[in-house]
């Protein structure tokens, strides 16, 4: 052992001088100036002379030692194979990797030898010499013995790589242009070859943002590979053996247009064109047209390519689209009522010409000052324009742009959404029409009667209620796992049941089979290693969200949708690993454990042995949690009625009846399940449809469900689901599908709908909206819905939707309490209402937590002049830090920083998601305490704009909800 230091080139040199024989193992290692670990370099050494005695005792492991670090196909290898036994002895030498390559019988007359192995194509990126040599029993060693030594050839892949080549038909085009690409694929000949390619062209800008795609395919197919060998023989087993496998570890704004005519640009997707199959002929070439979008930016195909032999390779090729005179607009990503922005647009003169230009803003849903304007642009110079602007009432705005000169023109159209100030207050009711039924709604007096309306839905079945569900289920703005799955589901169980009974819904049919395979696909990359699913992809697996999502993978694989098997086979295993192992508290998780046993039985995996013991100890067990008992035990005994019949009882028992209908409720709630009352009632409800179609307390349980929607949906992702899946499982008991009579809907006396309904159109749902400024204010307006004598039933439900002035919306605590604070870059002791465009913002929110939180939902409204800076970026990521979710105490203290090996234990955050119009994050679970969640904006476009609340609540439990105040927030332009 010695010590040296490198000289400024990074160069040493140390010597010395080894006993008689041997192999040596070199191992260089050390630190650098700033203390930092250098990873160590080895390489065996072996010496001329004979090996020395001190190998053989002990060991029956020996060292082989190849020439080389890296062959090519064609070399001729030369492997040193040094023996302990001396005089003659047989050996086995074999070629592996996956399986024998080749096997050779050998006789070794010294005890050092050397073997020459051809070097193979098909031996890349690696492959393994091993040779046993044995020596039987003899005078000396009266044991028979064997030694085993194995070496790794690494062996270029150059034979395997595919020369890609694109070349398109000209560098320059224009938006909308066609582009004609040529793709040759060659070997390492240059010799073409039929390939098949996955071909993609992408705004070069998005690679600038996220970053390239830095794998190399020729690596991600040859990278070096484990020996996946196992060697064994009578005399022993050579436990040494180890498995070396080293794993791999400028956006355009617009495009299109035309010279001298005005062609509007409005199609400007980051994406131009995917094909995941194009094929080269036997001469290796393909040809490809793609028209380019309105975008002006430079495009980027990327051609990856394999052969049935698996010779792979890749190849690029830019093009750019630009326009002699461009428009660019300097708008925000969104808007909100009453906001007063400065929309800009920059005009570009890219001609060798001074223009007189006509520029122009035509603006829906914004009130514009100077819409058009005229300004004198020298030749390859640029003007930025802008326009005043005030948001009007509406939910989307239109902006068109357009610069025009003699013989030049550009004109580009965006759609902005708007949002209200404040969430809307929305209130409403639900029932069903026996004859006729009155509802009184009153508008407040202070309502903003520019915004808002009063909708009533008329639903002639239960197929019909469900729509709004299904839709919001759909549209919901996050996706979770438990989401993912929510988003799917029920539309797949209410498609198989309407099939079931007959009913054709096209609409559904039509988008079922892109909505269920983006789902699975997410499915399939959330699961975790175990095979089980977190809320969020860092989050460990938790039993009652995999059991989740095995019956969603499950009920989509009955209704006939191709599902990845060892997917649902691996979260199964998951499932019964946690209950032989997993379950800490097997008591306390008794609810935990119903629903697991529920999903495995669906999945035809059931466990009777341990469903009939849960049984027998359900004593203190939740309602819903002996809803999925009694459906576990009627799919896995269902000639044992005895004890179907006594949870029956016990249902029966806890059943809450009302004038509304009938519903149960929990003594209890365990914040873990994502569990309310309204979703007990369904649970419980589709519990009683399968043990007892026919039971008397069905019919108000289906009205207390319907009566308890509001806005024609339940409060939760998980209450619209296990609704939705009751309802229809008793549609489908009940035949709830027929229907002859007629009904109508009228408005402070106007008729406003009216319908006949039959078998055909049973499942259509009649929807009136009147808006709230033909109502009148501070009085009821009488709604009235009338039906006639006739099979079928008439549910309804009448919502109010309406929007309270900005000095209405004051801060909400129900359970936590939210602040926001604004501040100048790292200045936190001074609070901010106004900035300068391009200043850098720094957000904080402040969360005060009286009781321990579940499923933690956190959203903060971004003023629409603003951006928030993304740290995961690659134009960011140097500059930021990733915000965190952190107790105030630390986050004041400066532990958050000091102490960089703490941050993973402090971040509370389960996941985080930087938006157009706001920042969102959650927790799974957040201890009682007060929080800090910091981060930051870059303000873009000046103006004055009006900032919604920030606001927390818990997704799976709507009343623990906070709200900050609103706020105004002033953005200044450059001096």
């Amino acid at each position: 052992t010695t010590t040296v230091k490198t000289d400024n080139l990074g160069r040493a040199t140390a010597s010395f001088t080894p006993p008689e024989g041997g192999i040596y193992k070199v191992v260089a290692s050390g630190l650098d100036k700033d203390e930092n670990e250098i990873r160590s370099s080895t390489y065996l050494w072996v010496s001329d002379t004979e090996f020395v005695n001190w190998r053989r005792e002990n060991n029956d492991r020996i060292e082989l030692v190849a020439d080389k670090e890296l062959y090519r196909p064609g070399d001729m290898a030369k492997v040193l194979v040094p023996s302990p036994y001396q005089g003659e002895t047989v050996a086995l030498m074999t070629i592996e990797r996956g399986h024998i390559w080749e096997h050779k019988l050998l006789t070794l007359d010294s005890n050092s030898e050397q073997l020459n192995i051809p070097i193979l194509p098909e031996y890349a990126p690696n492959v393994f010499v091993s040779v046993v040599i044995v020596q039987g029993m003899t005078d000396d060693n009266p044991v028979a013995s064997f030694k085993v030594g194995y070496v790794e050839l690494p062996v270029s892949a150059e034979q395997q790589e595919l020369q890609v080549t694109v070349t398109p038909d000209k560098e320059a085009y224009r938006p909308g242009d066609t582009v004609t690409y040529d793709i040759e694929t060659r070997d390492y000949r240059g010799e073409g070859i039929a390939a098949e390619l996955s071909v993609q062209v992408v705004d070069l800008a998005v690679e600038t943002l996220t970053g390239p795609d830095t794998q190399n395919i020729l690596d991600a197919f040859y990278h070096q590979r484990g020996l996946g060998v196992w060697t064994a023989a009578t005399l022993a087993i050579s436990v040494d053996r180890r498995n070396l496998e080293v794993p791999d570890e400028g956006k355009g704004g617009g495009g299109g247009g035309g010279i001298g005519d005005l062609i509007v640009r409005d199609d400007l997707p980051d994406i131009a064109f995917w094909d995941p199959a194009v094929q080269t002929d036997e001469d290796g070439h393909a040809r490809i047209e793609v028209q380019l979008p309105d975008n002006l930016t430079t495009w980027r195909l990327t051609a990856q390519a394999v052969t049935p032999g698996t010779k792979v390779g890749k190849g690029t090729a830019d093009v750019v689209t630009s326009l002699d005179v461009m428009v660019r607009p300097v708008i925000p990503r969104f808007m909100v009522v009453g906001d007063e922005p400065i929309l800009g647009a920059v005009v570009h003169n890219n001609t060798d010409k001074n223009l007189s230009m006509n520029v122009a803003l035509e603006a829906e849903g914004v009130e514009v000052q100077n819409p058009a304007q005229q300004i004198n642009l020298p030749a390859h110079s640029r003007q930025v324009v802008n326009w005043p602007a005030v948001v009007q009432a509406v939910d989307q705005a239109t902006l068109q742009f357009s610069a025009a000169a003699t013989g030049y023109s550009d004109a580009i159209r965006v759609s902005l959404p708007v949002y209200h100030l404040s969430t809307p207050e929305t209130v409403g009711t639900a029932g069903e029409v026996e004859d006729q039924v009155i509802e009184l709604a009153r508008l407040p007096e202070q309502a903003d009667t520019s915004m808002g309306e009063l909708t009533v839905l008329a639903e002639p079945s239960l197929a019909a209620g469900l729509r709004e569900g299904l839709r919001f289920l759909e549209t919901y703005p996050y996706a979770c796992i438990e989401q993912t799955v929510s988003r799917f589901l029920p539309n797949v169980v209410t498609y198989r049941a309407l099939r079931e009974l007959g009913v054709e819904n096209v609409e559904l049919e039509a988008s079922l089979p892109q909505q269920v395979g983006v789902g699975l696909q997410r499915i399939y990359t959330l699961q975790n290693l175990d095979g089980g699913w977190g809320w969020w992809p860092s989050e460990a697996s938790n039993p009652v969200l995999s059991a989740y999502v095995v019956l969603g993978l499950v009920e989509a694989q009955r209704s006939d949708f191709t599902v990845d098997d060892s997917v649902i086979k691996r979260g199964i295993e998951y499932l019964r690993e946690w209950m032989n192992q997993g379950m800490k508290n097997p008591e306390q998780q008794r609810d935990d454990l119903a629903t697991v046993l529920y999903t495995l039985a669906e999945a035809g995996r059931g466990d009777l042995g341990r469903t009939v013991n849960l049984y027998e100890n359900r004593a203190g067990m939740s309602l819903y949690a002996r809803a999925y008992l009694a459906m576990t035990l009627q799919l896995l005994d269902p000639e044992e009625t005895s004890r179907l019949d006594t949870l029956v009882s016990e249902f029966a028992d806890a059943a809450i009846l009302s004038a509304t209908g009938t519903h149960w409720e929990e003594e209890t709630r365990d914040p873990w399940a994502m569990n309310t009352d309204t979703r007990t009632t369904a649970l419980v409800l589709r519990a009683l449809v399968r043990l007892q179609p026919d039971n008397g307390l069905l019919p108000n349980a289906v009205r207390w469900l319907m009566t308890a929607r509001s806005s024609g949906r339940w409060e939760t992702t998980q209450e619209n689901m296990w609704a939705i899946l009751a309802l229809t499982d008793y549609m489908v008991a009940t035949g709830e599908l027929q229907a002859d009579y007629e009904y109508s809907v009228v408005i402070d006396g106007t008729e406003e709908a009216s319908a006949v309904v039959t078998q055909e159109n049973v499942d259509e749902a009649t929807q009136v909206q009147v808006p709230v400024s033909e109502l009148r204010q501070g009085e009821d307006s009488a709604i009235l819905l009338e039906r006639t004598d006739g099979p079928g039933k008439l549910y309804y439900s009448a919502f109010l939707r309406y929007f309270l002035p900005a000095r209405a919306i004051q801060p909400l605590n129900r359970g936590l309490y939210v602040s926001r604070a604004y501040y100048l870059g790292d200045d936190l002791e001074t609070p901010i209402e106004q900035a300068t465009v391009n200043d850098v913002i720094t957000v904080k929110l402040t969360l005060i937590a009286p009781n321990d939180v579940y499923y933690l939902v956190f959203e903060d409204p971004l003023p629409a002049g603003c951006e928030a800076i993304d740290p995961g970026l690659q134009t960011t990521s140097a500059m930021f830090d990733q915000p965190m979710l952190v107790e105030k105490m630390l986050a004041e203290q400066g532990l958050a920083d000091e102490y960089a090996t703490w941050r993973k234990y402090m971040n509370w955050a389960s996941h985080i998601e930087l938006r157009d119009e706001r920042v969102a994050l959650f927790a799974s679970y957040l201890p009682r305490g007060t929080y800090e969640y910091v981060y930051t904006i870059r303000c873009t476009t000046p103006g004055e704009y009006q900032v919604m609340p920030a606001t927390a609540y818990e997704m799976y439990f709507a009343d623990v909800f906070g709200r900050s105040a609103g706020a105004l927030f002033t953005i200044q332009a450059e001096d």
